[in-house]
């Protein structure tokens, strides 16, 4: 019981941590708020994740770590697949964070929106969030090398960036674009996944 508690603690803190830095980013959160709306003490903070940085990269790796994993995972089955297209490698990329923030209902928007802020905080933070994604972001650079052997290592960086900003900015743009140009009160995966997919998928082929 007191190993569920304490779990149940830790995951609670990083809800609450999630929502703080969505909303406020990493410098104008600060522990003290945290705690207080978490209602827990500071020995609570300091036993699971001692500082401000390593509780921020826990709610990064929360995401990060399933994400990617299934991220490599589809794109080693497309990789593997005869006639592969980079169609099927961008698909691969898009579809598990979708699926997962989808899942999530109301807490999804607010991972969404820590999610977009994470990718514009100032370093050293930033390279606490781009660390979680590295061997996701060189699996895909090589995807890319193989079905194109022109491309340079550098046209690959680029590439896998502007795939990278495409998602981030409907994550984080979605709500009020629907507000703004549609009357739908929700988005589908599928059609997403597959918008996203066509529109970076043109943009690669220049």
């Amino acid at each position: 019981m007191k190993s569920s508690a304490k779990a149940d603690t830790k995951t609670h803190i990083i809800d609450i941590a999630e929502r703080h830095f969505a909303t406020e980013g990493f410098g104008g959160t600060t522990l003290r708020g945290i705690i207080k709306e978490a209602k827990v003490n500071v020995a609570a903070v300091a036993y699971h994740f001692g500082t401000k940085e390593e509780l921020y990269a826990a709610v990064v790796e929360r995401f990060a770590a399933p994400v990617v994993s299934a991220q490599l995972q589809e794109l080693n089955v497309a990789m593997d697949s005869p006639g592969v297209t980079a169609e099927d490698v961008v698909r691969s990329f898009y579809g598990p964070p979708l699926r997962l923030i989808k899942s999530m209902g109301n807490k999804g928007e607010t991972l969404s929106l820590f999610l977009g802020r994470s990718q514009t905080e100032p370093e050293p933070v930033y390279s606490m969030v781009d660390k979680n994604f590295a061997a996701c972001r060189d699996q895909y650079i090589a995807a890319f090398k193989k079905l194109d052997p022109s491309i340079t290592e550098s046209e690959g960086q680029w590439r896998f960036e502007f795939m990278l900003s495409l998602i981030v900015c409907f994550l984080t743009r979605q709500k009020p674009i629907r507000q703004r140009y549609s009357d739908t009160e929700d988005w589908k995966i599928d059609d997403v996944l597959e918008r996203l997919t066509l529109f970076c998928t043109h943009g690669l082929s220049k």
